[in-house]
This record gives structure tokens, sequence and C-alpha cells, in this order.
């Protein structure tokens, strides 16, 4: 029953036909970091870190990571669990910009509102194009 309603959550994130953007004001861990890497852009506070410690008993949602940072990274990520703090998130392209935290909710809305000027047809299209690019498929998710 967890995967089928993990899987139904997964599928509306990546499914989602506008981009989503991801405010992180403190840990990210396993479907927390799942939901981070399978939003479009992701901001953080400097408090905030990730994690998939559920190595050691579930899977996890792999592709999307990989996307992000790169097979080398997305495997030592996936198979240590090693934590991963805002700064290094940052370097390693798993978020676009760090900010204090008071301050993470307003620059992810920033985000957004940059992503909301141009007319939505047009941005429905670039999102399609970036999920078929990305190969995402949606059929069961913790098998990505």
């Amino acid at each position: 029953m967890l995967w089928d309603s993990s899987d139904r959550f997964h599928k509306a994130v990546l499914n989602c036909p506008l981009p989503t953007v991801a405010a992180v004001n403190g840990p990210a861990l396993a479907g927390g970091f799942d939901l981070a890497v399978m939003c479009d852009i992701r901001v953080a506070a400097e408090e905030a870190f990730f994690a998939h410690p559920e190595i050691t008993f579930g899977d996890i949602v792999y592709s999307p990571l990989h996307d992000l940072v790169g097979g080398a990274v997305a495997r030592e990520l996936a198979l240590t669990g090693r934590r991963v703090d805002a700064d290094e998130a940052h370097r390693l392209h798993l978020v676009t910009s760090v900010h204090p935290r008071a301050q993470v909710l307003e620059a992810a809305m920033s985000v957004a509102r940059d992503i909301a000027r141009p007319p939505r047809p047009l941005l429905v299209r670039t999102k399609a194009k970036a999920l078929r690019r990305a190969g995402i498929e949606v059929g069961r998710t913790l098998d990505l």
C-alpha cells in the first residue's frame, strides 16, 4: 500500500504540467529529498540538508537525482545515504541558491514569479520538453 501511495504522489509531482519550485528550509530526508529532486527548481535555507537514509530499508527515486547531479554523485548519495548540507548541495547543483532561513520562501516565490511571466501554454510545452528530454515516462516511480 505504501508503494502505491508513494507512486501516486510521485506521479502527481513529476507529471505536473507547470514548473514546480521547492523551498527547502530544513532537513530533506528520504521522501523529502525525493520531493525536492522531483521539483524543477530548488532553493534552500542555510540550515537545509539532504540525505537518503532509507537506503538501509527502502527504495529511492533515483533518476531525477541523477539528472541533477550526474551519475557518479547520484550513485554515491543514493548508495551511502550521506548527508549533504546546503552549501555542498549548491556546489553539486542540487539547489540553485542558498538563503538565510527567513528569506528562503521569498526567494522561492521570486523564482516562481519569474517562471510565471511567460504565457502558460509556453510553460506547459517547455515543461513537457524537459520531461521528455529527461526520459521520465512515469510507470512505477520507485523504479526510476
